[in-house]
């Protein structure tokens, strides 16, 4: 009996084997893949790494690799999409940041989803119309890449400090103290505005659990009510309180800032999980002085970790070699993608099928421990709509510089959502 279950174990072995050799073989003809990634120093080289194991499995298949500058990437997406000659796979931002403002150009995938595929990857509700990750899904999460806190431990020791902080007032109390020590609480650089939006990413779960979110950004509740205000209001404390540089309006870029963080100039900064202003630049340099945290609770209780599941990839509608379009999404996303992307370049992995290895840093463990086992959710300037975000930037500047009360901003930030122009 033994013999015949083993007999049947390795027929079906060498069946499932045929199979695959059978589908690598019919993929076939070139797809064209663009990305803003590919010429980076790290991640490129693993995005390199992915297309080759790629083409290795699917000889019959070539790769058009387009790396497209990040600046003007929507821009040159729209002109090359009104004539259809866009490529057949993207990566995009999650939300409406990215995917979900072009669903009209993009493939939806459920029916190329696996069960397996959609019970190993979080975040779907980042590629999904209506942000309901039941709904149609027009692309695939890539990776973990949320915002957190990222904190330097020494500093918080020198200021009598001994864990990080889990409520917004406990986060108040750690800024004055680190102040009172003559420690900067936060880097930040802000004249491009995206710096103050980020800190609005990381502090906004702490008001609005997941079903709010959605109702802010679909106008159930306003932009000028109390909620909103009273994030917003938060930021405007921590900035009037003096816990950013001083000069963090003239420092050119957000990213400008993680010099002073990782050179222990300042205690904390809001970063991403994975990518750029991320533990990749910092370990090296703060080691196991690296601690990170998440969201800081206020009037919801324990808030979901603001993540973007991406960059995330998608399909065009109109690509012309579908089958292997979606071979290439589906390794890029598979545990082996993940693996490369993470040996190669740090990139947190989003789907549990890959586990990562035994001597991950414990730091990287933790984090990636922490996404998977608590409640993740699309951060906010990615669920509102992108006219609504640029002139909260423009906004908040303008309260910042004094020209603007915050109520007065808020109100025109609604009118606009109310009358989009």
């Amino acid at each position: 009996m033994h013999r015949n279950v083993k007999r049947i174990v390795l027929a079906a072995a060498f069946l499932a084997a045929g199979t695959a050799a059978t589908l690598a073989d019919e993929l076939s003809g070139e797809i064209t893949v663009w990305d803003w990634n590919y010429e980076t120093e790290t991640w490129g080289k693993a995005l390199k790494q992915v297309d080759a194991e790629f083409l290795a499995m699917h000889p019959g298949v070539t790769i058009k690799h387009v790396a497209q500058p990040h600046a003007n990437y929507y821009q040159l997406w729209q002109t090359a999409n009104a004539t259809q000659s866009g490529p057949d796979v993207m990566q995009m931002h999650a939300g409406t940041f990215g995917v979900l403002t072009y669903p009209e150009s993009l493939e939806p995938l459920n029916d190329y989803i696996t069960p397996e595929m959609r019970a190993s990857i979080k975040g779907w509700e980042a590629v999904a119309a209506n942000f309901d990750a039941d709904g149609t899904i027009y692309g695939v999460p890539g990776n973990f890449s949320g915002w957190v806190f990222y904190y330097n431990k020494a500093l918080f020791a020198q200021a009598g400090i001994s864990e990080a902080p889990k409520t917004y007032d406990e986060l108040l109390a750690d800024c004055e103290k680190l102040k009172a020590a003559g420690i900067l609480p936060f880097a930040l650089g802000n004249q491009d505005a995206l710096g103050t939006l980020q800190y609005l990413n990381i502090l906004f779960p702490g008001n609005f659990n997941e079903a709010d979110s959605v109702r802010l950004v679909s106008g159930d509740l306003k932009y000028n009510g109390d909620e909103f205000k009273r994030v917003n209001q938060h930021l405007l404390d921590l900035i009037d309180a003096g816990y950013f540089d001083p000069g963090f309006s003239s420092m050119l870029q957000w990213t400008d800032a993680v010099d002073s963080f990782a050179s222990g100039e300042s205690a904390m900064i809001a970063g991403i999980a994975s990518d750029t202003v991320s533990y990749n630049e910092f370990l090296p340099s703060l080691g196991d002085d690296l601690g990170v945290f998440y969201a800081p609770a206020d009037t919801v209780s324990d808030p979901y970790i603001p993540d973007s599941s991406g960059p995330v990839w998608v399909m065009t509608n109109y690509s012309h070699n579908k089958d292997a379009a979606w071979a290439y999404i589906e390794f890029m996303t598979g545990p082996r993608g993940a693996q490369i992307q993470y040996e190669v370049a740090g990139v947190l992995p989003i789907n549990t099928a890959y586990q990562l290895p035994d001597d991950a840093p414990e730091f990287v463990k933790g984090m990636v421990g922490d996404f998977l086992d608590h409640p993740t959710f699309l951060y906010v300037s990615s669920l509102m709509r992108q006219d609504v975000v640029f002139e909260w930037m423009r906004l908040f500047q303008d309260v910042i510089a004094g020209s603007l009360t915050l109520d007065e901003a808020l109100n025109q930030l609604q009118d606009l959502q109310d009358n989009p122009k």
